[in-house]
C-alpha cells in the first residue's frame, strides 16, 4: 500500500538554490494549460521532460478552431504530435474536438485512453476512428492505478474510472458524468486533481444548497487517496489545485471534495455554449463551497478562476470567480507553483488584475516559515443598503476571517463574525432603523492569528416608499370592470380581467409603475399583489428584465375565490428598473376549460432607496 509523501522541510537557502537551478532549466517545470473552449473541456499537461497529454478537446469545432491554434502558440506544432490523448467521459462538449486535433496532423505517439463507458455518440465514434490510425492506436479504457511518467519524477495516475476507485471501492453509476475518469498529477510537493464531469451526490444539499441528485463519486475518491484511505497518495495538506467538475454544475464539487482536498486554487472550465437551464457555474457551488460560504465548509476558501463567464446566464449563475481566459499552472515541484493567464475572455470581463495574476503560491507539502504578516484590507464599503440592513464588503490579500463592529456611534455596540477564511468578505447586517447613520469597522485575522483592524466608516440606511401602477396592459383576456386606479389601495374595489374563452383559459396582463428614485439608488423592491379568482387558478408573477428583454418569473401559487396577498422581495432590482424608472409587473392566470375572472385589489411596489456610504 502506498503511503503519503512526507512533508518537505528543506532549509530556505537550499529551496532557493534548487529553485534557481530548476528555473535555469525550463524543461524541469510541469505545466498544466486550461484551454478556453467555452462550455466544454480541454486541458494540456506538459511534463518536465516534455511529455504531452491532451485531456479532451472541447466541442465540435473547438478542436480545430481553438485547441490546435493554442497548441501551436505554445510551441507544439502538428509535426511534434502528442504523446497521449485521454477522454474523461463521452459527452460531446468534451469529445467533439478530439478528432479534429488528429485531423490537423497531430499523431498520438504512445496511447489513447477513455473511461470505458458503454455509452456512445457520433463525436466519440469519430475520435475513436481517427485515433485508431495514430501510432497510439484505438482508445482503450484507462486501467485504475495506471501511471503515466511525465519526467523528473512527475506522474499522472488514474484514480477513478467508470464507478471504480483506486484502492478497491466501487459505486453504482448510471449516467455518463458519474462514469468520468479521474487523474491525479503529482510533481514533488505539487498535486492537481482532475476528474472531468465527475459527480458528488446530494448528501450535503441542506448545507450547500446543491440540489440535483447524482451518484457520489467524489467522496469515495478523495477519501481513498487521502491519509488513512485505501490508497493514500496525498498528504494531510490536501492538494494544491482542484479541477471543478462539471463546469461548476450543481451535481459536482461537494463538501467532502472541498474539505478533504483543501485546494489553494480551484479552476472552472466554462463559458459560452451552455443551455438556458445550465446556469453554470452555480452560486451554490462557487459561493457556498469553493468560497467557503456554507457552514459545512471547514477549510479556507480557494482562489476561484474560470476561463470565462457562463453564458447564457441565469438567476443561479455565479460571477464570483475570476474570468482569466486561457490559464497556465507551472511548478518545479519544490516550493511553489505559479498561475498565469492570457485574458482572452469572450464572455465577461478580463479579471486577471482583480485575481492578482500572475500569482505564486506555496506548495501545501512544503513546510513554510512562520507567517507574521497581517492581512492587507482594502475596499471596505456598505453594499445593498436597505431600510433595515446592509452588506459590509471588503477584500484581503490573504484568506482571513470577517468581523464587523456596527452601531449608531463610533463606540459600535454590535459585532457580526464570519469564521470562514476568505479573501472576498461580505457580512450581512440586519435589524437597523430606516434613514439612520450607522458607524462600522471591519477586521480580519488570518490562519496564523495575525489581525488587521480597519478605520471607522459610516453609511446611511435607505428610506422606504410605496408606489402604485399608472397603467395596465392586457395581453390575453378582456377588461371586465374598473380601471388601473383601483389597484392603488386595498379597498375591495377590484381591477377585473375576464379570461380567454377557448382552449386553456388564461388572463394575462401587466401593470406599469414609474419609480421616481434613480435606478442606481434602489437597493430592494418588494412586490405586493392582492388578488382572487372566480375559480381555482395558477397565478404566476413576472418582472420585465430590461437588460435581457424578457419576462422573469418571480412567484407561482394557486389562488381561488378567497383573496390572497402575495409578497415577493427582489434583492437585486437593477435589471427590472429601466433608465427612466419604469417597472412592469405581469400577472398570468392559467385555469382549465371553464371561463373565469381575475380580480386584483391592489398592486404595490415598496421601494427601499437612498442608502449611501458617507
Amino acid at each position: 500500500m502506498p503511503t503519503p509523501r512526507p512533508r518537505l522541510a528543506l532549509p530556505p537557502f537550499l529551496l532557493g538554490l534548487l529553485g534557481l537551478l530548476a528555473g535555469a532549466a525550463g524543461a524541469q517545470d510541469l505545466e498544466i494549460h486550461y484551454i478556453n473552449v467555452g462550455r466544454g473541456g480541454a486541458v494540456l499537461v506538459k511534463g518536465p521532460d516534455g511529455t504531452t497529454v491532451l485531456l479532451e478537446g472541447g466541442k465540435s469545432g473547438q478542436g480545430e478552431g481553438v485547441v490546435v491554434p493554442y497548441l501551436q502558440s505554445i510551441g507544439i506544432p502538428p509535426a511534434a504530435g502528442l504523446d497521449y490523448m485521454i477522454l474523461g467521459h463521452r459527452h460531446s462538449d468534451h469529445s467533439g474536438g478530439m478528432e479534429e486535433v488528429i485531423e490537423a496532423g497531430y499523431d498520438v505517439h504512445l496511447g489513447n485512453f477513455d473511461n470505458g463507458s458503454p455509452a456512445t455518440n457520433s463525436s466519440f465514434i469519430s475520435w475513436a476512428e481517427e485515433a485508431e490510425g495514430t501510432t497510439g492506436g484505438a482508445p482503450v479504457p484507462m486501467p485504475i492505478g495506471m501511471q503515466i511518467p511525465l519526467g523528473n519524477g512527475a506522474t499522472m495516475t488514474c484514480v477513478a474510472r467508470n464507478g471504480s476507485v483506486i484502492g478497491g471501492a466501487s459505486v453504482f453509476v448510471d449516467s455518463e458524468n458519474d462514469r468520468s475518469l479521474a487523474l491525479l498529477v503529482q510533481y514533488g510537493g505539487f498535486d492537481w486533481l482532475w476528474a472531468s464531469d465527475l459527480t458528488g451526490g446530494d448528501l450535503d444539499e441542506d448545507c450547500t444548497e446543491r440540489s440535483v441528485f447524482s451518484a457520489d463519486m467524489e467522496t469515495p475518491l478523495v477519501q481513498a487517496i487521502s491519509p488513512g484511505g485505501a490508497s493514500p497518495m496525498i498528504s494531510e495538506g490536501g492538494i494544491d489545485v482542484l479541477h471543478c467538475n462539471q463546469h461548476g454544475g450543481e451535481a459536482s464539487t461537494n463538501a467532502n471534495w472541498m474539505n478533504t482536498s483543501r485546494p489553494a486554487v480551484a479552476v472552472i472550465s466554462t463559458g459560452a455554449g451552455q443551455s438556458l437551464t445550465d446556469e453554470r457555474p452555480r452560486k451554490d457551488v462557487v459561493e457556498n463551497v469553493l468560497l467557503a460560504g456554507a457552514p459545512c465548509i471547514t477549510v479556507p476558501a480557494a482562489l476561484v478562476l474560470q476561463t470565462e463567464e457562463g453564458y447564457p446566464a441565469g438567476l443561479r449563475t455565479s460571477t464570483a470567480g475570476f474570468c482569466v481566459g486561457n490559464l497556465v499552472i507551472a511548478t518545479d515541484g519544490l516550493a511553489t507553483f505559479t498561475v498565469s493567464a492570457d485574458g482572452q475572455v469572450t464572455v465577461g470581463p478580463d479579471e486577471r488584475a482583480a485575481a492578482g495574476l500572475p500569482r505564486t503560491f506555496p506548495l501545501d507539502d512544503v513546510e513554510q516559515p512562520p507567517d507574521l504578516t497581517p492581512p492587507v484590507l482594502s475596499g471596505a464599503q456598505a453594499l445593498a443598503i436597505t431600510t433595515t440592513g446592509a452588506t459590509i464588503s471588503w477584500t484581503t490579500d490573504e484568506t482571513s476571517d470577517s468581523v464587523v463592529e456596527v452601531g449608531p456611534t463610533s463606540g459600535y455596540g454590535e459585532t457580526a463574525t464570519r469564521s470562514a477564511l476568505v479573501t472576498a468578505h461580505g457580512v450581512e447586517i440586519s435589524g437597523l432603523s430606516p434613514d439612520t447613520v450607522y458607524h462600522y469597522r471591519v477586521a480580519s485575522t488570518d490562519a496564523s492569528g495575525n489581525t488587521t483592524v480597519d478605520v471607522d466608516r459610516s453609511f446611511r440606511t435607505a428610506v422606504s416608499t410605496n408606489h402604485h401602477p399608472s397603467a395596465a396592459t392586457i395581453l390575453e383576456g378582456t377588461l371586465a370592470s374598473d380601471s388601473v386606479s383601483s389597484l392603488s389601495s386595498d379597498n375591495n374595489v377590484f381591477y377585473v380581467v375576464a379570461s380567454t374563452t377557448e382552449g386553456t383559459r388564461r388572463t394575462d396582463w401587466y401593470a406599469t409603475t414609474v419609480l421616481p428614485q434613480a435606478p442606481a439608488s434602489i437597493a430592494r423592491v418588494t412586490v405586493r399583489v392582492a388578488s382572487k379568482y372566480s375559480t381555482s387558478v395558477n397565478q404566476k408573477l413576472f418582472l420585465w428584465n430590461w437588460a435581457a428583454s424578457a419576462w422573469v418569473q418571480i412567484q407561482s401559487r394557486t389562488i381561488g375565490r378567497a383573496e390572497k396577498a402575495v409578497t415577493v422581495a427582489i434583492d437585486v432590482p437593477a435589471p427590472y428598473v429601466s433608465a427612466t424608472g419604469e417597472t412592469r409587473l405581469r400577472v398570468l392566470g392559467t385555469g382549465g376549460s371553464a371561463d373565469f375572472d381575475a380580480s386584483t385589489d391592489r398592486v404595490r411596489l415598496v421601494v427601499e432607496a437612498g442608502g449611501a456610504n458617507l
